[in-house]
């Protein structure tokens, strides 16, 4: 019992991190679009 909640917290910290790598990348791309259109 107490190691199938381990596992299962452990899948949802995974997705979080998962989500937050997403929303970083995301971003990321969004500065280096407006670096670009700054430039120019």
């Amino acid at each position: 019992m107490a190691r199938h909640k381990k596992i299962e917290r452990r899948k949802e910290l995974d997705r979080r991190r998962k989500r937050r790598e997403k929303r970083l990348k995301q971003r990321i791309k969004e500065a280096i679009e407006a670096a670009k259109k700054g430039k120019k």
